[in-house]
């Protein structure tokens, strides 16, 4: 162990001690995506799809070169919507151009030009649906996709999964379409193979050739011109020329030379593809042109090689919204569609004689949340867990059922009130006990690895899962610190030998106690089906417990569960009451459980050592008036339906179960919300082991700092109120690419001067709506210079709520706000009222290092009286019109580095 921190140690640089406090600061303060991601999802990149599935909003990037802004401003003219870093240093602005100048662009580099590259997606071919996401709606609604349940959503998450391991396997990121399909780990290959043909089909069958390229081709070829087509793709060249040939008249396919596709290289246009290109063509880099829809991949990368390259822009801005906007109507139509053409689905309802029978004359929180919602729930799926079990046991099985303790205590109870006798046997295993207990191979961690989603992808806490020590922790993150790539840098470091040898040593050890827990508390024998009960979700119990058992104690391990994810790479041995893409089960978890601390190691002969309890004695008081009242319901409805003689289809269960689980999530009515409001849980989240769940009353503070639509957790919005809700699940169910400024068109003007005492750039900006009057504006960060904020010119009277220092992640480094210096302004608290025109607020951080990366001020405030002479700015939206830049809104550069989206 001293051999490794010493070895780690030595590669600390001198120049990351220096910065050590405030990195480390940067690190732990990140956005926390249970609060600001809780409504509306990012969604993982797909290399081919880049620009449209980095984030859920705009795919511009987040510091694109900036437009050019004038030093010379009036209070009249139009503020711009955003002010960014670039926009503070000299930027090498890419030429680029639209449909209208392709004809002639050959004209422009003369004779020397030897080699015509092309893109391919979103350059020569075009598809026909909205976005190129919907791609992907067009192959879930092909025969095979239907027949196994494949969604966009999976399709997605498999690429994002299958790049990941990609990365860790062999340091590139490019896949091809066979490991995308790989990760649908619950289809045979057979089934794989054909959803891979089906895609292929899906994009002939909506591609189109666009007309100006192909006559570019046809030009170029007279000319005597090399044609290539260079694609960012995880289609291979033979697929990618099928896809070519089947839309480009046949002059045109056979006047491409070659076609270079990133994955055939193992890597992309932004790495050394270019270098490759460069070498094969035989011709000074000079001499080549590459014409590409992408501002970085197809026009910046070649351009540092020597290469001439245009950034083709389809549209303009204005264009660009507008299609923006329209896809998003296209995913609502269905809201106002009549039957049959919108999907309507029957409301059931199998349990109301029960509650007009029951003695409900006592209103309470504990009977709305235990015997009106989880109990019918909690029939439902001990109806579910009996017939999955009866089923088993037809074919032959000898099953035995475990509930994993803590979580599944109450569906324990719950199944033995059903079935009115005892149902299986309490077990005290750990999702992070078979995870840490899984690692035998390198190829055994990069499996962990890359199924962590990126939003929790914490290097603590892989450490943690992986039991490394905490000082050879720190030691490591240090030195993944001084990477501009910390999570890969991590992950190699994770590969080296010695590190290796201690992962593989802790896992062996804990191994052999938990697989000692097993044989004692479980009894597993040859031929066993194990049917392990639990909350779920993700399955990962089951899932490393049959990685690292199932065959040695040659049993089946099946996950029977309330809920399940519908994550393409879910175990095929598992089964659910409620599939659902989004993961609520947080309150309905916590009133399932026992009051016990929890596993957090097991003893040599496996006995189980169990922390203290940590949570309130009052919560475990208000869980046991759930528990008896969901107990109750079900022992009532039993004997109701008994009586009657009265049995319900299954699905009718399943869908009363899941309406009933949905409405304390996302409608709890007041008594609900007061009676769990100080609910936590122990996950281990905090250096004292608990966090609470939600926060009606940070909800009102966090929510005056996030744009809309990036909002809060279920229970919170509904504290703001339904409206919120409503919104967030409407936008995250048709992941609509709306932002701020579609949300809401209110802004408030603001000018800024930026600049040391020899150099100051003026901007007059634009500042976000937010919520309850405040607003949102970001200013960027540059070492050596002071922001001043002229808030005399448009305000009497303001209140600043809050200034942080951002990097370039959207994480919170600090908070600045006691670095103001004021001229003309009085204090009081949050109150700052203006005594002049010409009254200033200057940031001016003092204690700053040199920042390598982009930061930003991310300044909240609330104008409370404007100044009289400028009294409609703030309520004249159209009055002021917006700069027409290719650059990130405000509100949407926040979201998808980190705030939501």
């Amino acid at each position: 162990m001293q051999h490794i921190l010493k070895r780690i140690a030595a590669k600390i640089k001198q120049a990351d001690i220096d910065q050590e406090s405030f990195g480390r600061f940067c690190i732990e303060h990140e956005l926390d995506p249970d609060i600001y991601g809780g409504i509306v999802p990012r969604l993982p990149e797909d290399e081919v799809y880049d620009k449209v599935y980095r984030f859920i909003g705009h795919p511009d990037a987040m510091f694109p070169d900036g437009g050019g802004l004038t030093e010379k401003i009036t209070k009249w003219q139009k503020p711009e919507d955003r002010l960014l870093w670039s926009d503070m240093h000299d930027t090498d602005h890419t030429a680029q151009i639209t449909a209208k100048d392709i004809p002639k662009v050959l004209d422009e580099f003369g004779d020397s030009l030897k080699v015509l590259s092309l893109d391919c997606f979103d350059t020569l071919l075009w598809r026909q649906t909205a976005t190129p996401r919907d791609v992907f709606a067009v192959l879930a609604d092909t025969p095979i996709a239907r027949r196994l349940g494949v969604t966009p959503h999976q399709r997605i998450s498999a690429a994002a999964r299958a790049r990941r391991a990609k990365l860790l396997e062999n340091g590139s990121r490019e896949i091809d379409i066979g490991d995308i399909y790989r990760s649908f780990t619950s289809l045979s290959s057979e089934e794989r193979e054909l959803l891979a043909e089906a895609e292929i089909r899906t994009e002939v069958s909506v591609c189109f050739a666009f007309s100006p390229y192909v006559e570019l081709i046809r030009l170029a070829h007279t000319r005597g011109i090399k044609i290539i087509v260079v694609s960012d793709t995880y289609f291979r060249q033979d697929e990618l020329r099928r896809l070519l040939a089947r839309h480009l008249p046949v002059d045109v396919m056979q006047a491409i030379s070659k076609v270079y596709c990133s994955v055939d290289y193992g890597t992309s246009k932004s790495d050394a593809l270019f270098q490759v290109v460069i070498r094969e063509c035989g011709v000074p880099a000079s001499h080549l042109l590459h014409i590409g829809d992408d501002g970085v991949a197809d026009a910046q990368a070649p351009r540092k090689l020597g290469v001439q390259a245009l950034h083709f822009v389809p549209f303009d801005r204005e264009v660009a919204e507008f299609l923006r906007l329209q896809r998003a109507a296209s995913s609502l139509i269905v809201l106002e569609q009549a039957a049959p053409a919108a999907v309507i689905l029957p409301c059931y309802s199998p349990f109301r004689p029960v509650f007009s029978v029951a003695n409900l004359h006592q209103y309470t929180p504990e009977t709305l949340i235990g015997y009106m919602s989880f109990g019918p729930a909690l029939y439902a799926y001990a109806r579910f867990l009996m017939d999955e079990v009866e089923a088993l046991q037809q074919q032959g099985k000898r099953v035995k059922v475990f509930f994993l303790l803590r979580d599944a205590y109450l569906l324990s109870a719950a199944c033995e009130a059903y079935a009115r006798k005892p149902v299986g046997k309490l077990v005290r295993i750990r999702k992070f006990h078979a995870i840490a207990a899984s690692f035998k191979t390198r190829a055994d961690i990069d499996h962990y690895i890359s199924g962590i989603e990126p939003e929790c992808n914490t290097l603590h806490a892989i450490a943690k899962q992986l039991l490394l020590p905490p000082k050879l922790t720190e030691l490591l993150i240090r030195v993944a610190h001084q990477s501009d790539d910390p999570k890969t840098a991590f992950h190699q470091l994770l590969h080296e030998e010695d590190v290796l040898e201690l992962i593989f040593k802790n896992s062996f050890t804990l191994r052999a106690r938990l697989k000692r827990y097993i044989s004692r508390e479980l009894a597993p024998e040859e031929g066993d089906t194990i049917v392990l009960a639990d909350i779920g979700y993700n399955g990962r119990t089951q899932e490393y417990l049959s990685r690292t058992f199932k065959d040695e104690f040659n049993i089946d391990i099946l996950g029977r569960y309330v809920f399940s994810s519908d994550e393409p790479y879910r175990s095929a041995n598992s089964k659910a009451l409620i599939t659902s893409t989004w993961d609520n089960t947080t309150i309905f978890e916590q009133c399932c459980t026992l009051k016990e601390g929890a596993v957090v190691n097991y003893e040599f002969d496996g006995e189980p050592i169990i922390t203290d309890i940590v949570l309130s004695e009052k919560q475990y008081e208000k869980i046991a008036k759930v528990h008896a009242e969901c107990l109750r319901f079900i022992d009532d409805a039993r004997a109701f339906f008994t009586t009657s003689d009265l049995t319900h289809e299954y699905s009718m269960l399943q869908g009363a179960a899941h309406a009933a689980l949905f409405r304390n999530a996302y409608m709890p009515v007041e008594a609900e919300l007061e009676y769990l409001k100080d609910f936590q849980h122990d996950k281990f989240m905090g250096p004292d082991r608990k966090k609470t769940i939600y926060h009606l009353e940070s909800a009102w503070n966090n929510v005056r700092r996030l744009p809309s639509p990036y909002r809060l957790g279920a229970y919170e919005t509904r504290g703001l109120g339904l409206d919120f809700t409503f919104s967030g699940l409407l936008q995250r169910r048709f992941q609509l690419d709306l932002g701020p400024d579609d949300m809401n068109v209110r802004f408030s003007p603001l000018k800024v001067l930026i600049g040391s005492t020899h150099d100051t750039k003026a901007f007059l900006l634009r500042a976000h709506h937010l919520h309850d009057g405040y607003f949102s504006i970001m200013l960027p960060y540059v070492s050596g210079t002071s922001v001043k904020m002229l808030f005399g010119e448009h305000y009497e009277w303001l209140q600043i709520a809050d200034i942080q220092l951002l990097n370039n992640a959207g994480r919170v480094c600090r908070n600045v706000s006691c670095s103001l210096s004021l001229e003309e302004i009085n204090r009081e608290g949050e109150i700052y009222q203006c005594l002049s025109q010409a009254s200033v607020a200057t940031i001016r951080p003092s204690d700053l290092q040199q920042l390598k990366t982009p930061h930003y001020f991310h300044v909240i405030f609330r104008p409370l009286v404007s100044r009289a002479s400028d009294s409609a700015a703030e309520t004249r939206p159209a009055a002021i019109k917006e700069e027409n830049s290719c650059g990130p809104r405000d509100g949407d550069s926040l979201a998808r580095k980190g705030f939501g989206g």
